[in-house]
């Protein structure tokens, strides 16, 4: 399993942009933003202002429901993989 950071960006008491992030966001020298690199672009991210970072583990859900290639249905005898 690996940890995902979700950093949101909040505008008027709502969630206005988030954001997940491989490694934990640096806060900033300042101390009012923190700056990351973003999963979806590998690019930097840097926000300031009123923002929360929430910690998930990724695939968590797929091994508690016990979903997974060991347990994957039988195809049927009709179909070849193509795979």
């Amino acid at each position: 399993m690996k940890t995902v950071y979700v950093v949101t960006m909040w505008s008027g008491g709502r969630p206005a942009k988030k954001w997940k992030a491989d490694n934990v966001p640096e806060v900033l020298a300042n101390g009012t933003g923190v700056s990351f690199i973003s999963m979806a672009t590998r690019l930097r991210v840097t926000v300031v202002g009123s923002i929360s970072i929430e910690e998930y583990e990724s695939g968590k859900e797929e091994t508690e429901m016990g979903f997974g290639p060991s347990t994957a249905p039988e195809s049927p005898a009709d179909i070849e993989r193509l795979y």
